[in-house]
């Protein structure tokens, strides 16, 4: 039997391996939470040197991972991890004056269950795989502080995995709303290792329901978890 070396092709297999090796090498970097969700990329340079690969295979899982709607770019502004905003929805610094916690959590408990409910139809693996590092990251969390950021990358990563960019906006507008310092002293007053571990349970049994495909169960979970931060935050007053 005579084999016959296809120059040509065995060209393009190299070029294919590199391309998914690149890819996953760039989705490794966004789940291990180097770049916070909403945050921008380093400049190609740095993150192809970073990554180890060359900036032609970069692009390209770049322009995938776009497409996949794992990150956005914007022609001189650079490259950003998350759901492209909705350019007509807009956070005035009015409105941290104009908005009580009570008021957040209202909301929240208006669309964060059936936000939960589409994550479990709509959710690629790997976002869930990303909701369960943040889950992991916010129970194992060493202080108050990364433990608030990891929360609020959880709640994050289940509104873009709903891929509905109007509703991942608009909870982006109530997720901002949690850095004011109102809310921080609340969390800070209200939280104790007890709550901890409860809030902690309750991110896995959420994350499990999307997992496992089942939206009655994602949307039970959530309310029930929210619910509990409302009633928490508020049992001083």
């Amino acid at each position: 039997m005579v084999f016959i070396f296809d120059e040509t092709y065995a060209i393009q297999e190299i070029m294919s391996l590199k391309a998914k090796d690149a890819q996953e090498r760039l989705r490794e970097m966004l789940n291990s939470g180097r770049v916070l969700f909403g945050a921008r990329l380093p400049a190609e340079r740095t993150l192809a040197s970073e990554l180890r690969i060359s900036r032609g295979a970069l692009r390209k899982a770049l322009s995938v991972l776009e497409a996949e709607g794992l990150i956005w770019r914007h022609v001189g502004r650079g490259t950003f991890f998350g759901v492209r905003p909705n350019p007509r929805i807009e956070i005035h610094s009015t409105l941290h004056y104009a908005t009580s916690p009570a008021e957040i959590m209202e909301v929240r408990l208006v669309i964060e269950p059936e936000m939960a409910a589409i994550a479990a139809q709509q959710s690629t693996p790997f976002e869930i795989e990303k909701m369960e590092n943040c889950a992991r990251r916010c129970e194992q969390a060493p202080d108050l502080s990364s433990n608030e950021k990891w929360d609020y990358l959880l709640h994050e990563n289940i509104a873009s995995a709903t891929h509905n960019s109007f509703l991942a906006s608009l909870y982006n507008v109530v997720n901002k709303m949690r850095e004011g310092e109102v809310w921080g002293r609340l969390k800070e007053a209200s939280m104790n290792d007890d709550l901890w571990k409860l809030y902690s349970r309750q991110h896995h049994q959420i994350v499990k329901a999307i997992r496992d495909r089942e939206p009655g169960a994602a949307e039970k979970k959530m309310r029930e978890h929210l619910e509990n931060v409302k009633s928490n935050l508020f049992r001083k007053y």
